[in-house]
C-alpha cells in the first residue's frame, strides 16, 4: 500500500508539473504574439506617420518658397522707392497683387489625444509627438499675425487709394508667370481704371505704402525663420521615425 500510494503521489506530482510547464508555455505563446501583434501595430503606425510628416516638410517647404518670393517682391518694391527711374506701374501692380498670405495646414493624427502613442516604444519619438502640436501652434500664431495684418492693413489701405481694378488686371495678365495652372485663364477684368489718377510716381511718394510693404516684409521673414525652426523639428522627428522602422 505504501509503494502503491507513493507511485500516485509522484504521478500527481508529475501531472501538476507537466500542468504548470504546459500553462507556462502557453502564457509565453501567448505573450510571443501579442508582442507580434503590437510590433506590428507599431511598424504600421510609424510607417503612417512617416508619409505624415514627409507631406508636412513638402507642405512647409512651399510654404517657405511662398513667402520667399512675398520678400523678394516687397525688396523689389522697396528698391523702386530708392531708384524710381528703375520701376514702371505694371510692375508696381503686379508685385503688390502678388502678395497674399500663405499658412501652415499639416496632416495631424490623434495619436496622443487616443492614447495610442503608448503603441510607440521610443521614448524620445513619444516626446516629439507630444511636443508637435505645440511646435505648430507657434508657428501658425505667427502666420495669423501676418493674416490680420494683411486684412485690416495691407489690403485695406489699397481699397482706401482705390487701385484694385488696376492691381487686379494687371496680376490676371501675368497670371502664367505666378500661377501654376494658368495656360488658359483669361482676364476676368476688362481693362485698367479709366477713372483712377494714380500713376507710378504718385505711388512710389506714399510714404505709407512703402511702410507697409516694409512691414510686409519683415513680417514674411519672421514667419520664414518659424518656419525654418520647424522644418529642422519635423527633418528629426523622420530622422527617428526611419531609424525605428524595420527595412
Amino acid at each position: 500500500m505504501e509503494n502503491k500510494t507513493g507511485k500516485y503521489l509522484k504521478y500527481a506530482i508529475g501531472e501538476i508539473v507537466l500542468v504548470v510547464i504546459g500553462i507556462l508555455i502557453a502564457l509565453q505563446i501567448n505573450n510571443w504574439k501579442e508582442q507580434q501583434i503590437e510590433s506590428k501595430n507599431e511598424q504600421a503606425i510609424l510607417k503612417r506617420l512617416s508619409k505624415e510628416f514627409t507631406s508636412n516638410r513638402e507642405q512647409i517647404l512651399d510654404k517657405i518658397d511662398s513667402r520667399k518670393d512675398i520678400i523678394k517682391k516687397c525688396g523689389r518694391l522697396l528698391s523702386f522707392y530708392n531708384e524710381p527711374k528703375d520701376a514702371d506701374i505694371d510692375s508696381i501692380l503686379l508685385f503688390l497683387g502678388s502678395i497674399v498670405p500663405t499658412t501652415f495646414d499639416p496632416i495631424q493624427n490623434n495619436l496622443v489625444s487616443s492614447g495610442r502613442i503608448e503603441i510607440l516604444k521610443n521614448e524620445e519619438l513619444k516626446q516629439l509627438l507630444i511636443n508637435w502640436s505645440t511646435d505648430v501652434i507657434q508657428l501658425q500664431e505667427v502666420e495669423q499675425m501676418f493674416l490680420r495684418y494683411y486684412e485690416t492693413i495691407f489690403m485695406s489701405y489699397i481699397h482706401e487709394i482705390g487701385i484694385q481694378r488696376d492691381l487686379g488686371y494687371t496680376f490676371w495678365q501675368k497670371a502664367s508667370s505666378s500661377l501654376l495652372e494658368a495656360k488658359n485663364i483669361s482676364n476676368p477684368i476688362p481693362g485698367k481704371s479709366k477713372i483712377s489718377n494714380y500713376n507710378k510716381n504718385i505711388l512710389l511718394e506714399d510714404s505709407k505704402l512703402e511702410g507697409i510693404i516694409a512691414w510686409t516684409m519683415n513680417l514674411n521673414t519672421f514667419n520664414n525663420q518659424e518656419g525654418t525652426t520647424l522644418l529642422k523639428r519635423i527633418d528629426y522627428i523622420l530622422e527617428v521615425i526611419e531609424s525605428d522602422i524595420k527595412k
